[in-house]
């Protein structure tokens, strides 16, 4: 059998405190995940095709009122027809909106400082465009982009060899004791891998307490 134990799109690096047998507390552990956006933060005055009105400098991206105008970066490592998390921040806002396209996928149109999260389904052009009303007067930062399709086949998260969750194990996420329904548990050649239907974002954490396989 052929698994996909890691995906570009998802998964840059994936730890896992494991418990064998059940008398600790799991720790939760850091998932750490590959940003599709390139220099989100601003951090420096490039990647980023500025239209009039937009500024980079000292860590946001900001536009300011008299013409309506996007500020754009476009994109290689997307897929037409899967769905993905578009996250970013508004501050200082003086007045008007704005919202987040990819390709064709329309995010909400804000119009208030803070931190938002939009699903779009990505086609057409494979750009990530952030399009601002002329009375747009506001920062930008700490833009994203994670895949969040969960019908592809990512991300397969490794247990190491002879590990099992199965019927003695248990997965946290963020807090939260999973069900076995809410994700897919596949066994091959003595190792594990478990999938969650709902994908991790940048800071979903998980621990697992998990079994050597001869003792479920």
């Amino acid at each position: 059998m052929t698994v996909n134990t890691v995906s570009p799109a998802i998964i840059s690096r994936a730890e896992f405190n494991l418990n064998a047998g059940q008398t600790k507390t799991p720790q939760l552990v850091r998932m750490d995940f590959t940003n599709l956006v390139t220099n989100g933060g601003f951090d420096t005055d490039t990647d980023w095709t500025k239209g009039t009105g937009w500024t980079i400098a000292a860590g946001v991206a900001s536009h300011s009122t008299g013409t309506a105008s996007l500020l754009t970066q476009p994109l290689t490592n997307i897929t037409s027809g899967r769905r993905y998390s578009i996250g970013w921040t508004i501050s200082s806002r003086v007045g008007g909106g704005a919202t987040f396209f990819l390709g064709s996928g329309n995010g909400t149109f804000r119009t208030a400082d803070g931190t938002y999260t939009e699903v779009v389904t990505y086609t057409g052009t494979s750009s990530l465009i952030l399009s601002a009303e002329s009375i747009f007067d506001a920062d930008i930062d700490n833009v994203s982009l994670y895949e969040a399709d969960p019908s592809d086949d990512a991300p397969w998260l490794r247990l190491p060899y002879g590990y099992s969750v199965g019927r003695t194990g248990m997965i946290v996420r963020d807090g939260v004791i999973l069900h076995p329904s809410d994700y897919t548990e596949i066994k091959d050649s003595g190792q594990t891998w478990i999938k969650p239907l709902v994908s991790p974002g940048a800071s979903t954490e998980f621990s697992i307490w998990g079994s050597p396989s001869y003792a479920v």
